[in-house]
């Protein structure tokens, strides 16, 4: 979850909300990351993710800092439009996971949007029912003392960029200098796309990724969207 700083809105039309939409889907693809519930409200929004080999802390990352610079240049705005980090749960069984899903549904209905969550545009919007289940006292950010193990940690950069890249030259005979050259050969392509995607394990933004390799941003997602590698 994550939220507008001040409680200011983060999507004020519906423009913003299929620009954000369209890009959560094109990252989720990316990225290998499954959706199960969504739920965009004029000032926050929910998710309920399965992640893949990248951490989560890359996919939100990138989803933020996307729609911030989309709605600043379109509002002619400028400085944070999220307020601090987004919020992680992780779901230690179905059960839980059945009920968060019902909660981030039933947003719009308990802001008095709507009075049925099929009837709110932007979300997964699926009537669920959840028998002997007391849905209405379920609150999946409760105080430190009411649940602290289902805090999610975040990743943690556990290797810098210099040793990942020490890594990847020894596996491949490919050195720094050749994966910041300008060259197309086919094995430092692999060495630059071998090390996008162990820095992005490793929990590296990819913009720091990108200027490590002294590449564009764009020349970096496109490598952790290949399928094919010889890592």
């Amino acid at each position: 979850m994550a939220r507008g700083v001040d409680g200011m809105g983060i999507f004020l039309d519906d423009g913003d909300y299929r620009k954000f939409l369209g890009n959560l889907n094109r990252l989720a693809g990316e990225m290998g990351m499954t959706i199960y519930a969504y739920c965009l409200m004029p000032n926050h929004f929910h998710l309920a993710i399965k992640v893949s080999t990248f951490p989560l802390g890359s996919f939100m990352h990138r989803i933020l800092t996307g729609h911030a610079l989309t709605f600043n240049q379109r509002y002619a705005r400028e400085g944070h439009l999220f307020q601090a980090r987004h919020r992680a749960k992780l779901c230690l069984s179905d059960r839980y996971l059945l009920a968060l899903i019902h909660y981030i549904q039933m947003n719009p209905v308990r802001a008095k949007l709507v009075t049925k969550p099929e009837d709110w545009p932007w979300s997964s919007r699926t009537p669920m029912q959840l028998p002997d289940l007391d849905s209405g006292s379920f609150d999946p950010w409760p105080t430190e003392e009411a649940g602290p193990a289902l805090i999610r940690p975040e990743p943690r950069e556990e290797s810098t960029l210099e040793e990942i890249t020490g890594k990847i030259a020894s596996m491949t005979g490919i050195g720094l200098g050749s994966m910041r050259s300008k060259s197309k050969s086919p094995l430092i392509v692999n060495a630059r796309r071998c090390l996008a995607r162990e820095g992005v394990r490793r929990g590296h933004r990819i913009s720091s990724i990108a200027a490590w390799l002294n590449l564009p941003l764009p020349s970096v997602s496109f490598y952790l969207r290949e399928n094919s590698t010889n890592c």
